[in-house]
């Protein structure tokens, strides 16, 4: 749910900026220059005001008593399915910039076309037009990526366990309990994944040094455990 908070508002803030930006390229081109500087400056601040409070409620909630804590970075590495995790995370990536890449082509073609559009409400509509192209495209390909996500869990390799849930080190949180989720013990990984049941939602492999002790630690929280196949289903 706070995920989903946090991007309405931050469509809502894009949608804003994009309108203003519009109107000033429109009606009032001498000043572009100072909401160009104005945006730089003032965009952190409200960002960084988005995100803080959010996150700061989030680790608060995973906050109690610790019950297992490690740093397994080094056995991410030797996971026999490494490769195949990592090209996931690869495509997701670039996935994800394949938005800005376009609008960033189409600019150099388009641009000068419309900034040189003598009637300021035309040009209006064309910038508008213009940048919900990008908006569009961004959430068709989120779209597609919340299909793919549930396939290739995400790897945790820092964290701390509490009886109030994960803490991902050095920013994440999952909060306990996990009703949407399914344990997998993965012994030949060194992992324990936990694999969403809800479209849209990443699963995650937790890598440890005792992974059936972190498996038996998450199944006794009252999730819904099942034996992992040797395979990637």
């Amino acid at each position: 749910m706070q995920v989903q908070t946090m991007g309405k508002k931050s469509l809502i803030l894009s949608q804003v900026s994009m309108t203003i930006f519009a109107l000033v390229m429109s009606f009032f081109p001498n000043y572009y220059g100072l909401l160009l500087l104005a945006y730089f400056l003032i965009m952190p601040v409200i960002m960084y005001k988005f995100m803080a409070k959010p996150l700061k409620e989030a680790m608060g909630r995973v906050k109690g008593k610790t019950l297992h804590e490690e740093n397994a970075k080094e056995l991410f590495e030797k996971d026999p399915e490494f490769e195949w995790i990592m090209k996931g995370q690869m495509f997701q990536s670039l996935l994800s910039s394949l938005p800005l890449l376009v609008l960033i082509a189409f600019g150099f073609t388009l641009w000068p076309v419309i900034t040189h559009i003598s009637d300021p409400w035309i040009r209006f509509a064309a910038i508008i037009a213009y940048f919900e192209g990008y908006t569009v495209l961004n959430y068709l390909v989120n779209k597609h990526m919340a299909k793919q996500v549930m396939k290739v869990p995400k790897p945790i390799t820092n964290y701390k366990i509490t009886d109030k849930g994960i803490q991902i080190k050095p920013f994440g949180t999952i909060n306990f309990p996990l009703q949407s989720y399914v344990v997998k013990l993965k012994k030949e990984s060194y992992a324990v994944d936990l694999l969403s049941k809800k479209e849209g939602s990443p699963s995650y492999r937790i890598y440890t040094k005792n992974p059936e002790k972190v498996y038996q630690l998450l199944s006794s929280l009252g999730l819904k455990v099942e034996e992992a196949e040797s395979s990637v289903a």
